[in-house]
């Protein structure tokens, strides 16, 4: 059972981190990592079943079977929509992420699962590294590129607008994964001794120049998040020292600031550089390095982030995740086009779209408030009630997503699904307050990492779509280590009876 298990995690990380790969997410390794997870997924989950009773006083557990059934619930009302069937795929994905990722085996001690932890860490440090060096060469060597797949999704990859994509489908979520994969080199730093530590520092300066590049507002944010939480831990654990925590707030103060700053310099200077070298005339032993790489239209008009971006259509493996527009971006025609970045953007609306995003959402909600739209039937639903909201109509494209990853449940599920996940976080945060106040010593650092890691996902959740409707490394990190940090306390609590 515990190869099974392992060979299923090790699977869908591997699908969730193609998944948002440019070069992989239409090649055939896609479709066949699908089959190969799912297979690995039904027989590790038929094997828990022999031992169910091991698994079963898993925290929350029939709070998420609730919330399956309020999915398949939600799919029935819709079915007419015809999307029934695709959205029956994704209520084994959540099982998989629900069952197998999150429930943990009871019997195992505290331990065996901080060495899991620590051995998944390095793989997802590693696979972080890979992906920010492949995207800072692309940087360096200012590839770009964009095009359409044979379903009609658009990709893109390299320096686009401004943007670092590099080898993800959205700087946003890999952004979001090179923040958490930072968190976890700043813990093996602290718990590890001798050479090996050069190789965290190594790794955290690859993954700090793709947040940096990236210009994702969702990673500085999560990495502020981060950070906060590692700090508040570690003076809660010295409650008593109120000069260290008033110190304490003054640091965290002084990072956020100086991370936000130092980023946001870097990336506007490296843009001043591509304009300059864009703005430069063009002749044979003078020719702007983007019009010789790169397969795709030449442009550098101004994109906001994926919460103004088209949502693709869902991908026939089980992965949605969102891409640009259809259309292929014209060639800028007036000098004012030619810039750099995407800060006329944000200047005219903050949110680069996403308050318009969320308002609709509420709008679509308020007509199927109980039970929801559905996932798959999201579209066709909003098309047929309300085709003048900005879901649908806008100059962007359909949205199938709403940015949100709480809103988009609100609304895929209705009151039903957003209830049940309210009870389901109110259930672990109680646990979490709960355990906090007895951690031993030795396993502090341990239990503050993990939330922190855990909240860097989470806080994504409020701007992109994680965590739960999409396979990725995120969905993978929020609910593996959600697991360790409940099955921790949960044992914690029997220990103590």
């Amino acid at each position: 059972i515990k190869i099974l298990e392992w060979g299923f995690k090790i699977t869908y990380l591997l699908l969730g981190l193609f998944t948002f790969n440019s070069f992989i997410y239409d090649s055939p390794i896609q479709p066949a990592l699908v089959k190969v997870c799912l297979i690995l997924g039904v027989l590790a989950a038929a094997g828990r079943l022999f031992f169910l009773k091991d698994y079963i006083k898993t925290p929350y557990l029939p709070v998420l079977v609730l919330f399956c059934i309020s999915f398949c619930l939600t799919i029935f009302v819709n079915w007419k929509y015809n999307a029934g069937m695709a959205d029956l795929k994704w209520v084994i994905w959540t099982g998989f992420i629900f069952f197998l990722l999150y429930t943990c085996d009871g019997t195992r001690s505290r331990n065996s699962y901080k060495k899991e932890f620590h051995i998944f860490a390095d793989i997802l440090i590693v696979l972080s590294v890979v992906c920010a060096l492949a995207s800072i060469y692309l940087l360096l060597q200012n590839y770009h590129d964009l095009w359409t797949t044979e379903s009609g999704e658009v990709l893109i990859a390299g320096f686009q607008w401004g943007r670092l994509w590099g080898v993800y489908t959205d700087p946003n979520y890999g952004g979001v994964f090179s923040v958490a994969a930072i968190l976890m080199c700043i813990y093996f730093i602290f718990i590890r001794k001798g050479l090996c530590r050069i190789w965290y520092v190594l790794a955290i300066c690859a993954d700090y120049v793709y947040v940096i590049f990236s210009d994702s507002r969702t990673a500085e944010v999560t990495m502020c998040a981060g950070i906060g939480v590692i700090l508040l831990l570690f003076l809660y654990g010295r409650r008593k020292n109120w000069k260290g925590i008033a110190v304490g707030f003054f640091l965290t103060a002084v990072f956020a600031v100086a991370f936000v700053g130092g980023t946001s310099l870097l990336k506007g200077w490296y843009n001043a550089q591509i304009e300059a070298l864009a703005q430069q005339p063009e002749s044979e032993e003078n020719i702007p390095s983007e019009k010789k790489v790169g397969g795709g239209e030449s442009t550098e008009a101004n994109t906001g982030d994926s919460g103004k971006s088209a949502a693709s259509t869902e991908n026939a493996s089980a992965s949605s995740p969102e891409q640009k527009s259809e259309e292929t971006p014209q060639e800028p025609e007036t000098e004012e086009q030619e810039t750099v970045g995407r800060a006329q953007d944000i200047q005219t609306d903050v949110s680069n779209g996403r308050f318009d995003l969320w308002k609709s959402g509420i709008e679509i909600w308020k007509t199927k408030p109980v039970t929801g739209t559905g996932y798959n039937s999201f579209l066709p639903y909003v098309e047929e009630t309300l085709p003048d909201t900005y879901v649908v109509n806008n100059d962007q494209g359909n949205y199938v997503s709403l940015h949100n990853g709480y809103l988009n449940i609100l609304v895929y599920q209705g009151i039903l699904g957003a209830v049940i996940s309210l009870i389901f976080i109110g259930g672990v945060l109680w646990s979490w307050c709960r355990g906090i106040k007895s951690i031993p010593e030795r396993d502090r650092l341990y239990i503050t990492f993990l939330t922190a890691v855990i909240a860097v996902i989470a806080v994504s959740m409020l701007f992109l779509l994680e965590g739960i409707y999409t396979n990725s490394p995120g969905t993978f990190i929020l609910w593996d280590f959600l697991g360790y940090l409940m099955h921790y306390f949960s044992r914690q609590t029997e220990e103590k009876r």
